[in-house]
């Protein structure tokens, strides 16, 4: 009896001893979800079918690249983060924000990210990119990072990832991040559907494929693996870019930061934006955007927050129309509109580890919730500041893992 019971003591310590399988969380900007039908990438697939895969993976709003990859790693939306749009201004701070803004001051992001409060809790982070991953959120940055060059080599990215993993266990990351922004290039200078978009496509998918090679053949790991995008992409007419400095001749003195799809104002003085409304309105191309102010922002917006960085109105752009200057690219290729009944700003998920269950389709969702299963696959103590519900993905861990955590927790 004496044996048996000491039999069971160990083999739980060794079950709660067990070191948790590394997340590796990438991050495929502009991906959109039609690219799986249409293209049929084996490797993204063959990945989806081990694992989960959602029907799609829902922006928020604006479906940009900054506000949405800190939803992802914030659980929260943008209005609650911070980070409302690629460019906006902020009145507490009477600055500007521009891309990566938050290295230089943290005061930017008003939101932890995942990897921050992994080190928080000891658990060590590895980034490879991500917006605003230089930042240094409660006076912490992540174990390891690297600063941000655009045309820095895929092939570098996934080799690192591979090398952060073969690190000793005191030095080995639990948290692994990357980004690829190839596919969101092509799309941009080439247009969702041109070859250069399918070869990305075809590229990436390649890459994965020997990142998932050199994961099995180098390490002793088998990560779980989240792979998700920001948003999809639209094709330009462009005929309907709108040259924006000429709808406010008659309003010099506004505070107007252009977004490519939306213009967002700030201006205190109602009187002054119910002119702005009303002009708007008689103009002959008033059926190219839509006009809100804090009154009447969409719900699915989030945009109550009536922080210092959320504008007093916002002319939201209708696809396939564009705001442009003088000094715009002309691109063909767009993203940025209201993700909701555009099917094409829709981004995926998957999901495959051996802490999530195989082969299964989960409806689309928010990709704030992306936040709460990391949390859960690190086992990191859960957030209650954010808006992001791990009931929304309850059934993507599978049931080893889950008896694990409620053990965990007891």
């Amino acid at each position: 009896m004496t044996r048996i019971i000491l039999i069971s003591v160990l083999a739980l310590i060794s079950f709660n001893s067990v070191a948790k399988n590394p997340v590796i969380l990438l991050s495929v900007d502009g991906f959109s979800q039609r690219y799986l039908k249409e293209y049929q990438p084996k490797n993204i697939l063959a990945l989806s079918r081990k694992g989960v895969i959602a029907q799609g993976l829902i922006p928020t709003f604006p479906s940009k690249t900054f506000p949405n990859h800190l939803s992802i790693v914030t659980g929260m939306y943008p209005a609650n983060h911070g980070i409302i749009h690629n460019n906006f201004y902020n009145r507490s701070l009477q600055q500007y924000y521009t891309k990566g803004a938050a290295a230089k001051n943290p005061a930017w992001l008003f939101a932890k990210p995942i990897w921050t409060i992994a080190e928080q809790q000891g658990i060590k982070s590895a980034i490879y990119f991500w917006p605003e991953s230089e930042a240094k959120i409660d006076g912490v940055l992540p174990s390891y990072y690297f600063k941000y060059k655009h045309n820095e080599s895929n092939l570098n990215r996934i080799n690192q990832i591979v090398d952060w993993l073969k690190l000793p266990e005191n030095q080995r990351p639990e948290l692994i991040i990357g980004y690829f922004s190839t596919i969101d290039d092509a799309g941009h200078h080439y247009g969702p559907n041109s070859t250069e978009l399918a070869q990305a496509v075809k590229n990436f998918d390649q890459l994965l494929g020997q990142l998932l090679d050199k994961i099995n053949q180098e390490t002793e790991f088998t990560p779980n693996i989240v792979l998700v995008s920001d948003h999809g992409m639209m094709t330009v007419d462009k005929q309907k870019t709108l040259l924006w400095k000429t709808l406010f001749e008659n309003f010099t003195s506004l505070n107007i930061v252009n977004g490519q799809t939306q213009l967002f104002i700030y201006e205190k003085n109602q009187n002054i934006l119910n002119d702005v409304r009303s002009h708007l309105s008689s103009l002959p191309v008033k059926s190219y955007f839509q006009v809100f102010d804090k009154s009447d922002y969409p719900e699915h917006w989030h945009f109550n927050n009536h922080n210092a960085a959320v504008p007093d109105m916002v002319i939201n752009a209708l696809p396939p129309t564009t705001f442009i200057d003088e000094h715009s690219d002309n691109n063909p290729g767009v993203h940025g509109y209201d993700p909701y009944g555009q099917d094409e700003l829709t981004g995926i998920f998957i999901t495959q580890g051996p802490d999530v269950k195989t082969g299964i389709q989960i409806n689309a969702f928010e990709n704030i919730h992306v936040f709460s299963l990391l949390e859960k696959l690190l086992e990191i103590s859960p957030s209650d500041q954010v808006d992001s519900q791990i009931s929304i993905l309850s059934n993507v861990i599978n049931t080893t893992k889950a008896n694990k955590l409620i053990t965990k927790s007891n």
